[in-house]
């Protein structure tokens, strides 16, 4: 039996009988209380099942360069990070898939850092603008049943709380990590660094933070030139060597010729955070955040003509067939993005308080630029200068304001609260003569499009017994999408102007807390709720890399009707709870890639297309499992299991109607995780954990039928291990390993494998 195999039995022993207990840091406003001597309740607080990581289990628990990783151990939570430093980390949760990126909302201290552009791995949470050194805890909300988010809540509410100081202190970090990666013609070594230094004070009212973060990495390949077995006879192409040969994840036998995707970057997070405490508890306070981006982006050609020069595109011969090897085009990339904040809000406690909240995130440079071997023909992208493409999204971005009110009357907390977002979409794809350098040619495609959400919400928790309460919520949302064009160069018309369009919907919730004696909690909850399409979904073209990207601006909104019954059951150090969920997504907004075609056409010589449609009903239900505990068997030793088990299927299709009792895309059968901490002394702690994956289809027709390949999605187990060590006054050094038994992994892409973690960190 192998190691994956019992994998899931191994972990389930965990889930029965482990996990750890720490406070859980409110999602508004509150803390929880403390019932009795029991661990405190996560029923009474909240309209919906709420998990948290704080910063104690972060630094004894969890291997982080970033704040994605953060989340590797929560309940039914995935981030999508392919490489450390990947900047399309997208979140997968209970119900939807890693890369639906539109389908959760990630806050850092009430701020949005859910790139709600698009609904892809290209718009991934802006994780750049959080460093994990200043993550005071990590809260989860599963579902959408609170009325103070939009129907993007679907998936979850992630909360990052970060702190302010409260008295003058400095902290310094400096991390490094180690990966061997070995797959296919592909056998390298990638060394990264992380490093931080923030510091901050507080001088009367006035409190500021300032910090740094600098990440430099190298990834593993995260693609790959594959063509599947040619039956045609060669003749007069070039005769190649080094191609290789597996199965792909249809089944098909293939020809791999060469690794692309291969990311050198070096982002830099600069931020400063400024409160000043007013008079009657209310405070204001203001974050700038500036996120610098420098990429590049090779690729590596596996094959060789018959005088040893590598090749990149063409026709080739290989073992007397011809073969059409798609373009493997090296990319540069540079970004600078803004995020500023102003909060204003009071603080009493008392019968009335309000909160005031504007926002902005703008893309003040974004140039992404890559060969374009396609028409510069056969040749060498590292030894000739070759003609390319260059994307532009400069002027695209996102403003969002909030208003809300909380009273306190007996036995009642309402929240009344305004809403109002625009997202705005400007691309534009230039040709270039020169792709290593910002030199823009010939139009070849704009994307523009503006799109705007007002919201009212009503929310009222009632306390209407000792043992019961009521939260009753409501959300009404008028939406909006205007001025849409696009322009192609290559089709005709070339230009195309959208129709506006607009949509109004409402969205009760419900959610009734029972808990009949300090150790036992009960809750049933009920939300409904509309996913808008982005304003990317609706407008945006483009090429990236051999696929296009086709607009659909006739899509509908997502509507989800979800539920959820979560029993808990609390002891002096412990706690273990259960809820099953169940949700109906109608008009599912799915993203398919298939061959281009009439319905999708072809952006610039690209070979696959990637487009949006509705999906009728997808239903999707489970059961996840949490177990926490402090102390057990052992003084200091703590544990924290978890699992989950999902079946989504696809009910009805009238676009395709073959689909119909398909699985959803993406979703995992089975998630197990496990942590065991292990308090030594005041000193040295130690940690050991595992993650298993289950199976999962990348495809909603399910195709994808050989899962432990490149382009599938396979199972896995990771194991990982972490120790601290204070040796010194202030200064802890820690050492730790991601996937120790190096079990090679995919989610389409290949995950990284083995990889060592060193760290030393000053704190004054």
């Amino acid at each position: 039996m192998t190691l994956k195999k019992i994998a899931p039995i191994i972990l389930y022993l965990f889930v029965t009988g482990s996990a750890l207990s720490e406070e859980i840091a409110d999602l508004v406003t509150e803390t929880i209380p403390v019932k009795d001597s029991f661990i405190d309740s996560r029923i009474i607080k909240f309209p919906a099942t709420v998990e948290t990581y704080d910063k104690k289990q972060i630094e004894e628990s969890i291997n982080a360069a970033t704040p994605a990783q953060t989340l590797k151990y929560l309940p039914s939570i995935q981030v999508r990070e392919r490489s450390i430093g990947d900047p399309n980390g997208i979140i997968a949760s209970r119900t939807i898939g890693a890369i639906s990126s539109a389908q959760s909302m990630l806050y850092m201290d009430g701020i949005l850092l859910s790139n709600l552009l698009g609904n892809s791995y290209s718009y991934p949470p802006r994780w750049g603008m959080v460093s994990p050194e200043e993550i005071q805890n990590i809260s989860m909300m599963y579902g959408p049943f609170s009325s103070i988010y939009a129907g993007n809540s679907l998936g979850g509410v992630i909360n990052i709380q970060t702190r302010m100081p409260e008295r003058f202190e400095s902290h310094s970090s400096i991390q490094g990590f180690h990966q061997n990666f070995k797959l296919y013609g592909t056998d390298q070594t990638s060394v990264g660094n992380h490093e931080t230094v923030s510091f901050g004070n507080k001088i009367n009212d006035l409190s500021f933070w300032f910090g740094v973060d600098r990440l430099e990495n190298r990834g593993q390949p995260l693609d790959f030139s594959v063509v599947n077995r040619s039956t045609t006879t060669a003749s007069g192409q070039t005769p190649i060597t080094g191609a290789y040969e597996d199965i792909s994840e249809k089944g098909a036998n293939r020809v791999v010729f060469g690794a692309t995707n291969i990311t050198d970057s070096t982002q830099t997070n600069i931020k400063f955070k400024v409160a000043y405490d007013l008079f009657n508890q209310t405070k204001l306070n203001y974050t700038i955040g500036l996120w610098d981006l420098e990429s590049k982006t090779d690729v590596q050609s596996y094959i060789k003509d018959s005088s040893g020069n590598p090749i990149y595109y063409g026709d080739v011969n290989f073992n007397g067939k011809k073969y059409a090897v798609g373009a493997m085009n090296p990319a540069k990339g540079e970004a600078l993005h803004i995020m500023q904040a102003l909060d204003f809000k009071s603080d009493t406690k008392g019968f009335y308080d309000w909160q005031l909240t504007l926002s902005n995130y703008n893309y003040s440079k974004d140039l992404s630029n890559s060969a374009d071997l396609a028409t510069a023909g056969q040749v060498d992208p590292y030894k000739q200068t070759t003609v390319g493409k260059l994307t532009d999204q400069n002027g695209t971005g996102w403003t969002i304001f909030d208003a809300r009110a909380t009273l306190r009357p007996k036995d009642q907390t309402i929240d009344i609260g305004y809403h109002i977002d625009g997202y705005q979409l400007r691309t534009t794809t230039n040709s270039t003569s020169d792709w290593t350098i910002n030199q823009k040619g010939s139009l070849l495609t704009a994307s523009n499009g503006n799109t705007q959400t007002q919201a009212i919400y009503l929310q009222d928790k009632w306390q209407f017994s000792p043992l019961w309460s009521l939260t009753l919520g409501a959300r009404e949302e008028y939406w909006q999408a205007n001025a849409g064009s696009n322009y192609n160069g290559s089709n005709s018309p070339n230009l195309i102007n959208y129709s506006d369009k607009s949509d109004t919907k409402f969205s009760p919730k419900l959610s009734l807390n029972f808990e009949p004696v300090p150790a036992w909690g009960f809750r049933a909850a009920f939300g409904k709720a509309y996913r808008f399409p982005t304003v990317t979904e609706l407008y945006q073209q483009l090429s990236s890399g051999t696929t296009a990207i086709q607009n659909n601006p006739n899509l509908k909104p997502e509507e989800i009707f979800s539920a959820e019954l979560t029993a808990e059951r609390r002891f002096l150090n412990g706690l273990l709870r259960a809820s099953f969920f169940n949700e109906h997504k109608y008009d599912a907004l799915i993203s398919q890639t298939t061959a281009v075609s009439s319905n999708c056409p072809s952006a610039g010589g690209a070979t696959q297309c990637t487009y949006i449609q509705n999906v009728d009903h997808i239903r999707t239900y489970g059961a996840e499992f949490s177990t926490q505990w402090e102390n057990i068997f052992i003084s200091g030793l703590d544990l924290n299991a978890n699992a989950t088990f999902t079946d989504g299927k696809v009910l009805q299709d009238t676009l395709a109607p073959a689909y119909i009792g398909k699985n959803a895309p993406r979703l995992p059968k089975q998630l197990y995780k496990a942590v065991a901490t292990y308090h030594v002394d005041n000193n040295l702690t130690l940690s050991l954990a595992g993650r298993y994956s289950g199976r999962q289809y990348i495809n909603l027709d399910n195709s994808d039928i050989n899962p432990e390949t490149y382009k599938a999605a396979s199972q896995f187990l990771f194991v990982d291990a972490k120790a601290n060590y204070k040796f010194k006054d202030r200064w802890t050094a820690s050492l730790g390993v991601d996937n120790i038994f190096n079990d090679q992994a995919y989610v389409s892409h290949p995950y990284p494998q083995r990889t060592g973690y060193a760290q030393i960190k000053f704190d004054y």
